[in-house]
Order: structure tokens, then sequence, then C-alpha cells
């Protein structure tokens, strides 16, 4: 049987794509929280930026995971449920019309990561960690409770 971990996620990234930004997650396990936090000092994208630290959290996974990621994208919760991952994987990143996927290098690492896991995306725009993590976020990475 797999552990169970719930992954949360906020970032300052307004709007589609921001100059900088800071990230906050919370890995939850046993209900004990694990706080990450971190910049990007150059032009970023909502989705990029997600895909990014979704990675960075699963690289702090020791053993295969049952892993809940809770985000605030639309795009990314519905490519994971509607398979579509799994199509762009196959098919080298490559989009039906030609040409690579938006963010494929950040796709593919993230999908990479995600093998040896049971991932299931959940869109919220916010979650019951977003003002624990915002706060984070204001005091650059030092998480109260």
């Amino acid at each position: 049987m797999l552990k169970h971990v719930d992954i949360y996620i906020t970032h300052t990234v307004k709007g589609f794509v921001a100059d900088g930004a800071r990230y906050a997650y919370a890995l939850i396990y046993n209900e004990c929280p694990r706080y990450g936090y971190g910049e990007v000092g150059k032009r970023i994208t909502q989705n990029s930026i997600l895909l990014m630290v979704m990675k960075e959290t699963l690289d702090r996974m020791k053993y295969p995971c049952e892993i809940t990621f809770h985000i605030n994208s639309q795009y990314i919760a519905n490519a994971f449920h509607s398979g579509r991952t799994g199509t762009w994987k196959h098919n080298g990143y490559e989009k039906a019309g030609g040409g690579k996927i938006v963010d494929f290098t950040r796709w593919e690492e993230l999908l990479t990561a995600c093998g040896a896991h049971v991932i299931e995306v959940v869109y919220s725009e916010h979650h019951e960690l977003t003002g624990i993590l915002e706060t984070g976020i204001r005091r650059g990475g030092i998480f109260e409770i």
C-alpha cells in the first residue's frame, strides 16, 4: 500500500505571466506538514511555475507514493484528468498541428518524475493552505501556523 501525500502549492503569479515570482508549498503526510519556498528571478507564466514546483516537490519523495496535488491551474489539472499528458508523452510532446507543446521541457521533466507515483491533480482557486503559504511567501519562506 502506497503512502498518501497531499501537496499544496501557492505562488505570486497573478494573471498569466509575471516578471519574477515566489512560491511556497506544503507536503502533508500523516498530518505533518513539510514546507518549501523559492523564488524565480525571470519572466514566468502561472503554468510554468506550477510545473516547476510540482517537479521540485516530487524530487523530495524518497519512495513511490499516492500524491494529490492541490493547484490553481485548471489547464494542468484537466491535462492530468483527461489523459492528455500520456498522449503528449507518447507523441514526443508534439502538437497535432506540428511543433512542441508550450513548456514541453517542464512537462517532460514533471511526467518523468511522476512515473513512480500515483498522481491526482485537483484544481482549487484557493485551497485550505493558501493563507499559510501566502504568509510564508510574504515572510520569505518562514512558516508559522
